[in-house]
């Protein structure tokens, strides 16, 4: 470290509130992260003794030995029996804290013996002296008892970290300046680690520019500085096992036993952990800095050779394997080169429906196949086709389900069979054929599966989304004639689907009447007994279905904690049942959820979890995606929202998605509202197409963001435009509804904090307490007017018309 290091305010903080307290220091931090030239720069006007572990252990020992009479080792130096410190002690206090000896013990995990660790624990409760421990990892378990019995005063790695703030400072003694964006990008790359920060500056002033060839290169240079300085300290079986290891980023300790083979595992684990914090666990997985994994993988391809290296992989993605885990499994078999597993897992992945499978993240692995490798098995064909229909390539699906027909009229007994079940399985399932001929579809298949004993594939009916009308397939046509169709072919697609078709039709006839705002109790009758009929052996998504449409019910008439208490219970038990694949989607309409009663920290915390739209676009994840464009416009990003619904809108033109269509179009409407654009032409056709279907709820739920729309077009256009008068009267009146029960509810970034003056706050603040215009007049000394007239703006830059809206929108915006 050089002379410009700049230390982070957060840890000299708290350096000074140990000094003052005389309480010992805990610091730890990864390599380069400025540990030891932290104290430095905070003692260089002081004495002090330093001792490092890994080279001075006989000064440790020395001092250990020194220990004033009569202080048991470890123990607290306070005579029993004395009172604590009062104020009036403060300046003896502070005399004797300036009077003990400031002993500074670094590298405390190359501290291994017993030994050297009774000796620094021995120094933890001398009174004489002020102690700073310094270590890479967390707080070790040997020192547990004293930091519990006198309270160590931890500095994280956290607190280590160098801000723009410290950065800035650093970069101008280095005589550089950066822009706003160069500054971000440093800080971002560099991890606030401050042998990187001065690795980028040295970098800098030869030439190169802050992007991604700088932070490789500085990547690269400190994964070196491991190696050849931190690495070297290791014992040898940590290193190897930890090499062996660096085939994968993460583990479990029964993955890191089938990698390695090594029964000592769990030990080796604990020991990586104590030796510098490159190691993190969470719910008992375990990650390795991506600059040590780069360290590792370079020792190892010399130390272990490339036939190792692939054995250690093969091993990880045959644990992966069996543990269902297909992508990683997959990525390991890739880098061991065993292209038959590859191709084997493949098949299996392809034998599963969209849903379940992982057709979209492993598209590389499908569209890298030559066409020879694909053709001669009937379930890769129909997984192809498959997968170009969720590319949105039309084509290019037909020309694999045209091999597959080719394939089934000239193959016999069961490659026959496999091939006609996959024909039938992609007829009623492809996404890009929409649903307009699936009565006729579904009336031919009895044919196969009764009568000639053929076995369809699993079906995804809701893609794992909330919705049977708006899931696998867009089923709103439909809905005209929901209670026919449900009694003439209810049983029929339940008896063809089987397990799948369990509580399906009571689900999907619920939900058709939910849309047009029919009876609530026999909707909720029949959602509650597709949820029965589908958690006595049928399938959770069809479950979730019946779920996520109760919530609705439920938050639509202002239970909106009801609806969170229905979903928090349905999600524990998705977990005890292992069906991982509905927690994205639990998770978004929690969000939803959020979204309704301004929680913004939730909403943030989903956001940064959310897909990412710019990086790829996947079908499967559209309603993750509408869930993000309404976090756009609550938060006032109107552009982001506008491209997401564009390319929501290219998929429900391409895949005959009427549902999608009318939810982008309204949303879209609301964007260019709030940005000055035309937006009329989108608000009516989604009217249109809503009164076509006597649809309410898919507007209705959006409340006040379409209810000033409502207002904004105008009633003369509106009753031109809409020719039921009596479904637009309910529309209206349910929105407004809505609107009063969720006033914050998609509303833009109105204002902040720095757009009330003190007074316009307090006022806030007090209303906030419950308190009259004339109790806020006595509490502040003015008058009731100029209250009233405070809380009138209040309510206008707030964007509400009343007390409760107002406090309300002042915690979702953080301003109270």
């Amino acid at each position: 470290m050089d002379k410009g290091y700049i230390a982070p305010e957060t840890a000299l903080k708290k350096l000074r509130a140990a000094r003052s307290l005389g309480q010992t220091v805990y610091i730890y931090g990864a390599t380069g992260y400025g540990k030891t030239e932290l104290i430095r720069q905070y003692l260089k006007s002081r004495r002090y003794q330093y001792i490092s572990c890994g080279e001075d252990t006989a000064a440790l020992f020395a001092l250990a030995e020194d220990a004033p009479e009569g202080m048991p080792d470890g123990e607290p130096g306070m005579p029993e029996g004395m009172p604590p410190d009062r104020k009036g002690d403060r300046k003896k206090k502070d005399a004797e804290n300036e009077s003990r000896t400031v002993v500074v013990l670094d590298d405390l995990h190359l501290l291994k013996g017993g030994q050297g660790r009774k000796a620094a624990l021995s120094l933890t409760g001398r009174e004489d002296i002020w102690l700073i421990l310094v270590c890479r990892s967390p707080l070790p378990s040997w020192l547990i008892p004293p930091y519990v019995r006198s309270g160590f005063l931890i500095i994280t790695e956290d607190d280590l970290c160098l801000g723009e703030k410290e950065v800035t400072a650093y970069m101008e003694t280095q005589g550089i300046s950066l822009t706003e964006e160069e500054l971000a990008s440093v800080c971002k790359n560099s991890r606030g680690n401050a042998y990187a920060v001065r690795h980028t500056a040295l970098k800098v002033r030869e030439g190169m520019h802050p992007g991604p060839a700088l932070q490789q290169e500085v990547e690269g240079a400190f994964a070196r500085y491991l190696e050849d300085h931190v690495m070297v300290q290791w014992d040898s079986d940590l290193l190897e096992f930890l090499m062996q290891l660096s085939v994968t980023e993460e583990f479990t300790l029964p993955l890191a036993e089938t990698v390695t083979g090594n029964s000592h595992a769990a030990q080796l684990l604990e020991c990586a952990a104590e030796t510098g914090n490159f190691l993190t666990a969470t719910d008992g997985t375990y990650r390795l800095h991506p600059v040590l994994v780069k360290a590792l993988r370079r020792r190892a391809a010399e130390a272990l050779g490339p036939e190792a290296l692939k054995d250690h992989a093969y091993n990880a993605g045959l644990w992966y394997e069996m543990q269902g885990q297909i992508v990683p499994a997959l990525a390991m078999f890739e880098k061991c080169g065993n292209r038959e597993r590859i191709r084997e897992l493949l098949v299996r992945n392809a034998r599963l429906n969209p849903g379940n499978g992982h057709y979209f993240e492993l598209r590389r692995y499908y569209l890298g196949m030559e066409e020879k490798e694909t053709e001669d098995s009937p379930v890769l064909m129909a997984g192809m086709s498959m997968l170009y229909s969720l590319l949105m390539q039309e084509e290019e699906s037909e020309y694999w389900y045209g091999k597959l027909e080719k394939f089934a009229s000239a193959a016999k007994g069961g490659q026959r069979r496999e091939a006609l079940g996959r024909l039938a399985y992609l007829d009623i399932a492809l996404p890009h054929r929409g649903s307009m001929d699936m009565l006729e579809i579904m009336k031919k298949i009895p044919a196969l599966v009764f009568d000639r004993g053929i076995g369809l594939p699993e079906f995804s009916v809701t893609s794992n989304i909330p919705s049977t009308m708006n899931g696998g397939k867009d089923f709103c046509h439909w809905s005209g004639e929901d209670r026919k169709l449900a009694a003439s072919i209810g049983k029929l697609v339940e008896r063809i689907l089987g397990r799948y078709g369990k509580g399906l039709v009571k689900a999907a006839l619920g939900e058709s009447l939910y849309e047009k705002g029919e009876d609530a109790y026999e909707v909720l009758t029949l959602f509650t007994r597709a949820r029965m009929e589908a958690e006595g052996g049928g399938m959770p998504e069809i479950a979730f279905a019946a779920v996520g449409m109760t919530v609705r019910l439920d938050t639509l008439q202002g239970e909106l904690q009801t609806a969170k208490e229905v979903l928090a219970s349905f999600e524990k038990s998705v977990k005890e049942q292992g069906a991982v694949q509905l927690l994205p989607g639990i998770a978004a309409l929690r969000c939803r959820l959020a979204l309704r009663e301004g929680d913004k920290k939730a909403v943030s915390g989903w956001m940064g979890e959310a897909p990412d739209e710019e990086k790829e676009f996947c079908v499967l994840e559209r309603y993750r995606y509408l869930t993000k464009v309404r976090c756009y416009l609550s938060m006032g990003e109107y552009i982001k929202a506008q491209s997401l619904l564009e390319k929501l809108r290219y998929y429900a033109e391409k895949c005959r998605r009427a549902y999608i269509r009318m939810e982008v179009n309204l949303l879209s409407a609301v964007t260019k509202y709030r940005v000055g654009g035309e937006w009329k032409t989108e608000f009516l056709a989604a009217l249109k197409e809503a009164e076509s279907y006597r649809f309410l709820r898919i507007i209705s739920e959006e409340g006040a963001a379409v209810q000033e729309l409502f207002a904004a077009a105008g009633k003369k256009l509106l009753e031109k435009e809409i020719t039921d008068r009596e479904w637009f009267s309910r529309l209206l009146d349910e929105t407004g509804k809505v609107a009063v029960r969720y006033p914050v509810y998609l509303k833009g970034q109105l204002a902040k904090a720095p757009d009330f003056c003190e007074a316009a706050l307090s006022i806030l603040r007090l209303q906030a307490e419950g308190k009259s215009y004339s109790q806020i007049a006595g509490e502040l000394s003015i008058k009731t007017a100029t209250v009233k007239y405070h809380a009138a703006e209040n309510y206008r830059k707030l964007g509400v018309s009343g007390k409760a809206d107002a406090v309300l929108a002042a915690r979702n915006l953080g301003i109270l």
